[in-house]
């Protein structure tokens, strides 16, 4: 999400350049003036236009990243993590699609990740199956890669080939309101059961790796929802499920580096700033200010690089400064 109440021009798909309407507004201050001010060591200089970007994840930096590189003044506040949204910075994988990060190391000369890896499945008995690298072979109309390239260790023929009924039905689902109709009132473990799949291909396969993309068990979920997943994963994007590795922590390999050049490009990096609030040229309606505890930083624009949780708390925690 963002907010930006902008007195110059800027990139259009940076963020727009909004105004705030309502200057009375409850809960937005209009001036801070017992509140250390930070900008420019402590002198504010009209001619430089200064960003401050609240948030450090993916979003933040990378809208940190843009301005500096176009010569704006930019101040990042962090939440109090060290920089990095916590779901961030750990190891995990990146999917084919990211060709924006991959992009970004490459431009920063960063070797962070793994080759493309093969994907695995377990079950209590070992070793079900392994998930190609699609990117590796050649490719084959969709659900063919799927279907062709994925190796089955234990399971039987004639239990996978029960499979082959659902195909219809996940084919059948086009995500349109009719579908959902369809589909929904009956759930996954049902649809499953009247598609004739064998008990071991649910036990083994199926059963898991529904439930890991569900994030519930079959018997609680919509048949629509399944289908929904099949059909992005098999159908619409077959190809994109290949992944990298970080090599290490995101926030070691990625985001500490990433942070020093922006650093060196002028960047300033203040860590375990909570905003409570926003102060209001009176005379434009716009921003002037981002109030934290005792400090206000101030802007010409504002980027809320953070998710709906904290702009709710924000809102809740609103005051006026008198």
């Amino acid at each position: 999400m963002l907010l930006g109440c902008c007195r110059f021009p800027l990139t259009s798909y940076v963020f727009a350049n909004t105004r705030c309407r309502d200057k009375s507004r409850s809960g937005l201050s209009r001036k801070a003036a017992t509140r250390q001010i930070h900008a420019n060591n402590g002198e504010y200089n009209n001619n430089e236009k200064k960003v401050v970007i609240v948030g450090s994840g993916w979003a933040g930096l990378g809208a940190a990243y843009h301005l500096c590189n176009q010569g704006f003044d930019v101040t990042v506040l962090g939440d109090g993590y060290d920089f990095g949204d916590p779901d961030d910075v750990g190891i995990h994988g990146f999917w084919y699609p990211y060709k924006n990060i991959f992009s970004l190391v490459d431009e920063l000369g960063m070797k962070p990740f793994t080759n493309w890896l093969q994907s695995a499945q377990y079950s209590k008995e070992g070793l079900e199956v392994e998930f190609p690298v699609l990117q590796d072979r050649p490719q084959l109309p969709a659900p063919l890669g799927t279907l062709f390239y994925t190796q089955f260790n234990r399971l039987p023929l004639a239990d996978r080939l029960t499979s082959v009924p659902l195909m219809a039905a996940v084919i059948d689902f086009d995500n349109t309101d009719m579908a959902w109709r369809k589909y929904d009132s009956v759930t996954t473990r049902e649809l499953l059961k009247q598609s004739g799949f064998s008990e071991r291909l649910y036990q083994d396969v199926f059963g898991s790796l529904l439930q890991v993309g569900l994030c519930a068990p079959l018997e609680q979920c919509s048949a629509a929802a399944a289908l929904g997943m099949l059909q992005f994963m098999a159908i619409s994007h077959q190809g994109d499920l290949d992944m990298v590795w970080c090599r290490g922590s995101v926030k070691e390999r990625i985001f500490n580096p990433w942070i020093e050049l922006m650093s060196s490009k002028g960047c300033q990096f203040v860590d375990s700033k909570k905003v409570i609030d926003f102060s209001f040229d009176e005379e434009t309606g716009c921003i002037s200010d981002v109030v934290c505890d005792n400090e206000t930083y101030k802007a010409d624009a504002v980027i809320l690089a953070v998710g709906i949780s904290t702009v709710q708390e924000l809102t809740k925690n609103r005051f006026v400064v008198p």
